[in-house]
């Protein structure tokens, strides 16, 4: 297994010494970095849907037990239209007093993160021969902290990188930023007049889903909705290559589901207020997996590092 908090990286001849020489490149490449690990309560991670979300939420933060560390996955993808980043991870900062809003309550009841100075999203793109000015876009997820904390860096860095945001996580969170505090965003470390692309879906069927937004002109790169962790929560679909060459098909979930064991028992996480939207998310992924050949990498699975370095196909149950 990859160790976390280190690159997991799929090299090939289009791929050297983290250099990119993807003009050549027909098909998109992932490397794993992870900012960082967390521990979350085992009920944060996951519980069944069937229970009311106040009970659930009630549970995780009355869990006393934690996780083993888990990884805080951000997703670097290589393609000839350039480098896409999806999701920035954790700021190193996040431990500093004062770096979450006040309204984040139960921020420090529910995750304990570690992760030091050159885990942060700048620092792990520069050990891949990466800048923030060579990055075509960065695609979120959703807005909470493990996923957008590099933004203020990465934007600071490169003030005219576009970032997408689905529209409507963005009028969940974005334009009700005291509430996007609440629900474990930092709207305080957003950058200074923070104005994403909107995501609006298009009538474009891929697998199971009857709506898409391709973020590639040849569709390579196809955000989905797997609302339900948070409203307008999104995953990509990158249809992409493995180390050897070969074609192969990914999906990101990002918090859609935190592991494979909990997508299988198909049990979203203790926090989120629409439990049964979860799970319509997850049979999706689920169903999208049994029509075809698919590599799913939850961003804070542990096994993610080994799933892609080794092309583990995902068989539901």
């Amino acid at each position: 297994m990859a160790e976390i908090g280190h690159a997991s990286t799929v090299v090939n001849e289009s791929v050297v010494d983290g250099k990119d020489e993807s003009s050549s490149t027909k098909l998109p490449i992932l490397e794993f970095l992870s900012t960082g690990t967390v521990r979350i309560r085992p009920m944060m991670r996951s519980q069944p849907a069937s229970s009311y979300p106040i009970i659930r939420r009630l549970r995780s933060v009355c869990d006393r037990q934690w996780t083993h560390p888990l990884p805080v996955g951000v997703f670097l993808i290589r393609h000839r239209e350039g480098l896409f980043l999806f999701d920035t991870g954790q700021s190193p900062c996040c431990n500093d007093a004062g770096y979450f809003p006040r309204a984040a309550l139960f921020n420090k009841v529910l995750s304990n993160f570690t992760i030091e100075p050159s885990d942060g999203i700048v620092q792990l793109l520069s050990r891949q021969g990466v800048k923030p000015t060579d990055l075509k876009a960065v695609i979120l997820s959703h807005l909470h902290n493990d996923h957008a904390g590099g933004l203020e860096d990465l934007i600071a860095a490169s003030p005219d990188l576009p970032v997408y945001v689905s529209r409507e996580h963005w009028k969940a969170f974005g334009e009700h930023p005291f509430f996007a505090g609440m629900e474990g965003a930092t709207p305080n470390h957003w950058p200074k007049n923070f104005s994403p692309k909107i995501i609006d879906y298009e009538d474009r069927p891929v697998g199971p889903w009857k709506k898409s937004y391709p973020l590639t002109s040849d569709g390579k790169i196809v955000a989905v909705d797997t609302s339900g962790h948070v409203a307008g929560h999104l995953a990509l679909l990158v249809f992409g290559e493995n180390g050897t060459g070969e074609a192969t098909t990914y999906v990101l979930p990002g918090d859609a589901t935190y592991g494979i064991d909990v997508l299988d028992k198909e049990e979203p996480d203790g926090i989120n207020d629409d439990p049964a939207r979860a799970l319509q998310s997850l049979r999706l992924i689920k169903e999208f997996a049994r029509q075809t050949d698919v590599v799913v990498l939850p961003s804070h699975d542990t096994n993610t590092p080994r799933f892609l370095a080794e092309g583990v196909v995902y068989r539901p149950k």
